[in-house]
């Protein structure tokens, strides 16, 4: 930590008064910097040259939130950049943004009263503003279409040789449909809440670009309806603080595509199916010693959630 300090103090040119650790993403380390002269900048980097295999570069996640930022989309402004030649891995140094980021702090505390009763048609503006982005100069990023992403996330949940018969039912129900895969765009990946900036009168910024890729704009907008992005709040299908018909209202005001509700809930069903196969990954770093961790052994756990959740999409129509 002290050397990593010491390095960032030599890439600011200027004394760090505050160094401390937050919580990351999927890959990611994340600091908090705060200078002598009270200015304060946040640092993301990934500690060694092995990026993860579920992440972009952090060179192309700061290539993103520059080009989306001429897009008008609320995100951090990337000051300096280091690769590995720097001896501490691949990373960036970005503006700090003052808000909240706790989703259950979000949904119930009174300072976000306001703020709660649009953020929802908010939400979609500014998703459809990422989803128009230049990606003439993206051609790092995947392109992943439904069947691919299917076929993928298959791929994944088969290699830990652990059956569960609710996902096994999901993937056949899910392959069978026909989706159009409307609109190749950037996809954000990781579109919810506890990824979203928010203050109590205005949603300051999206950030974790590390999921990022190409494909279809219904990606993001269902994985923000998903059940578990919901923090306990369930009878607000989006991320729930609203409801669908304002999201959309707030993508369409801002695009020209329109909205398949047919194929956003067969979308919704993948995201939650993802999200259990992810919950299986963690849980897997844990039992098999490549990462003990309390945490992702129970995060492990919410896989039968996942399987609650897909069952009452498919059979109960209850998203």
């Amino acid at each position: 930590m002290d050397k990593l300090k010491k390095f960032t103090e030599n890439l600011l040119n200027s004394e760090i008064k505050d160094f401390h650790q937050l919580s990351g993403g999927a890959s990611a380390e994340t600091y908090k910097l705060i200078l002598t002269n009270k200015k304060k900048y946040i640092l993301r980097r990934t500690p060694d040259s092995s990026e993860s295999k579920l992440a972009i570069s952090k060179k192309l996640e700061a290539k993103i939130q520059r080009i989306v930022k001429h897009n008008n989309v609320p995100v951090p402004e990337i000051f300096y950049e280091f690769d590995e030649t720097s001896g501490f891995g691949s990373g960036y140094v970005m503006e700090f943004i003052s808000g909240e980021t706790i989703p259950r702090k979000i949904l119930r505390d009174d300072i976000f009263k306001k703020i709660r009763t649009s953020i929802t048609f908010r939400m979609g503006e500014i998703l459809a503003k990422i989803h128009q982005s230049d990606i003439s100069n993206l051609g790092e990023l995947k392109e992943m279409s439904f069947d691919k992403s299917l076929k993928e996330l298959y791929k994944v949940y088969s290699s830990f040789k652990e059956p569960q018969p609710v996902f096994e039912y999901a993937f056949n129900f899910l392959a069978k449909k026909n989706l159009k895969n409307p609109n190749n765009v950037l996809v954000h990946g990781d579109y919810r809440l506890g990824n979203f900036i928010i203050s109590e009168n205005a949603l300051n910024s999206v950030i974790d670009w590390e999921l990022s890729h190409i494909g279809s704009p219904l990606e993001d907008l269902s994985w923000l309806c998903v059940k578990s992005w919901r923090f306990g709040k369930n009878r607000k299908r989006v991320a729930g603080l609203g409801n669908l018909d304002d999201l959309i209202k707030g993508y369409e005001s801002n695009s020209s595509i329109k909205i398949d509700l047919n194929e956003l809930d067969t979308w919704q069903i993948y995201g939650s199916l993802r999200w259990g196969v992810i919950c299986m990954i963690q849980t897997f770093y844990h039992l098999n010693n490549d990462l003990n961790s309390l945490e992702k052994a129970a995060i492990g756990r919410r896989v039968s959630e996942t399987e609650f959740d897909l069952m009452n999409m498919i059979k109960n129509k209850k998203f």
